[in-house]
């Protein structure tokens, strides 16, 4: 009698500095070196034959409600990077035995999209990424750092809020918004009972102004973040910490190609 086919499965593996996800496309878990592949709902693009694969940018849709999703907006405010993995799996029939037979796409997430019913993450092969020229961080007056990241080091500032009513973008607070974040909330974020954030462009004493339109329900408690506008005084006189400026407020307004030395 001969052997039956060995069964083959995609699995992905995300992480981060803060959390870890194993996932698979396929209708069941799969148990593999002590992790668990979870069994979700993932679709993706085509890539690339031959060597042309592992440069090819993935592009996957997801259930929007997912844990990765949610891991994925909040690392997007923080600026904590997620590391993707696309590896093969295969089973030998007769053993049940799971093993990794290679690995096909590295790479890390650029970013999540979330509509209605689905969330696109991108995603960059990491032999772009490494073979892009130039450097990566920003070399200008203001703060590149993403705010409350490794990099910036700056603690959370936040506050609790009720909803009153939503208009458009525009959330108005029951009693406003609180006192001591008043003014400081641009840059920011609200962020609903369920970990969503959306980011907040200003504050006018009654509520907050977010980026795009949110469904709340009045009576919803969100989470007020202060934001920041990468400057030097705001990094001194809100978060007393100009020890981890990133900016170079300190470059040269004169050009000396154009108008001399001297």
């Amino acid at each position: 009698m001969s052997q039956n086919p060995l069964q083959e499965v995609e699995l992905y593996a995300f992480a981060s500095n803060s959390a870890q996800f194993y996932l698979t496309p396929h209708e069941f878990d799969v148990d593999l070196d002590g992790n668990l592949y979870a069994s979700l709902s993932i679709e993706r693009n085509e890539l690339a034959l031959g060597a042309e694969a592992a440069k090819s940018a993935l592009d996957l849709k997801l259930p929007p409600d997912c844990d990765l999703v949610r891991h994925l907006l909040a690392t997007s405010l923080t600026g904590d990077t997620t590391s993707v993995t696309l590896r093969i799996g295969r089973r030998d029939s007769w053993g049940d035995y799971w093993w990794i037979s290679g690995t096909r796409w590295m790479g890390r997430v650029l970013g999540v999209e979330v509509a209605d019913d689905v969330a696109r993450v991108r995603c960059e092969s990491a032999q772009v990424s490494l073979k892009r020229i130039g450097l990566r961080r920003l070399y200008s007056r203001k703060c590149s750092h993403v705010l409350y990241s490794s990099a910036c080091g700056a603690s959370p500032m936040t506050a609790s809020a009720f909803v009153l009513e939503v208009y458009g973008r525009s959330v108005e607070l029951d009693g406003g918004v609180p006192g001591w974040v008043s003014g400081g909330l641009a840059g920011g974020w609200l962020q609903t009972p369920d970990g969503a954030r959306h980011m907040i462009i200003g504050d006018y004493g009654s509520g907050v102004e977010l980026l795009y339109p949110a469904a709340l329900e009045p009576g919803t408690e969100v989470l007020l973040t202060v934001g920041c506008d990468h400057s030097t005084a705001t990094c001194q006189t809100r978060f007393d910490n100009l020890d981890n400026y990133g900016g170079f407020p300190a470059i040269p307004s004169k050009n000396p190609f154009s108008t001399g030395v001297f």
